[in-house]
């Protein structure tokens, strides 16, 4: 199979111009959200992947049901963010928790890595709700001014660039803590002797982890990047 796509691009744009292709990087294990400014080939290379084997999947992806495209205008992508991964946060970061206290208490005695899955998912329930606040409270406005703006003073894009920073250090964060859950779960194995709630947990911060993988890939790859673009205009 002959692909046409280049195993040069980088994954957050490979994933930016064909959204279908993130879950196939996702059962593949292949950050392409904090780690998207890495090429194709290189990634596959880390992972220990055959590039000829993702290509072929990749095209598959792509010629079976393409996706709907990421919006394109500063505006829309923030809206895209907030609705779609923000609003889910908000409910379900609370609802889980009491799952993952319940199953800790029940089950932690047999299964000890579920107090240390309670305290990763804890400290990373606390830090995304900051973050998503600070970003709707204080960055995202900005960012929205921007497209907008005829011009902006020298201190203002510095403070742009600056609070950017900030929020891609803490997506690094974030990313860090699911990657901990991940582990201490062993990739979301069941046990044998899991309950219902056990399993609901697994499911959900598996689906967790995969929903903040397109989040912070819609953030570091697409939204920041359009919004250097225009500060670059400036």
């Amino acid at each position: 199979m002959t692909s046409t796509i280049d195993p040069e691009t980088r994954l957050g744009r490979l994933v930016r111009e064909n959204p279908e292709f993130a879950p196939v990087f996702e059962s593949l294990g292949i950050d392409y959200c904090c780690g998207g400014d890495v090429a194709l080939e290189r990634a596959c290379e880390e992972s220990d992947l055959q590039l000829e084997s993702v290509l072929e999947r990749l095209e598959d992806a792509r010629s079976a049901d393409p996706a709907e495209t990421t919006p394109e205008s500063l505006s829309a992508l923030v809206d895209d963010v907030v609705e779609t991964h923000h609003d889910y946060l908000r409910d379900e970061l609370p609802s889980l928790e009491r799952v993952v206290r319940k199953v800790a208490r029940v089950h932690g005695d047999g299964h000890p890595e579920l107090r240390e899955i309670e305290s990763e998912f804890l400290d990373l329930r606390e830090e995304v709700t900051h973050h998503i606040a600070d970003e709707e409270e204080n960055v995202f406005p900005e960012l929205v001014a921007l497209d907008g703006a005829e011009s902006l003073a020298p201190d203002d894009e510095e403070r742009i660039r600056e609070a950017v920073d900030h929020l891609e250090s803490e997506h690094d964060a974030a990313a860090s803590g699911l990657e901990r859950i991940w582990a201490l779960s062993d990739d979301y194995a069941v046990p044998d002797d899991a309950c219902t709630s056990y399993r609901n947990m697994l499911d959900r911060l598996q689906m967790l982890e995969e929903d903040m993988h397109l989040h912070v890939h819609k953030e570091n790859n697409v939204l920041f990047p359009e919004a250097e673009e225009l500060l670059a205009a400036e």
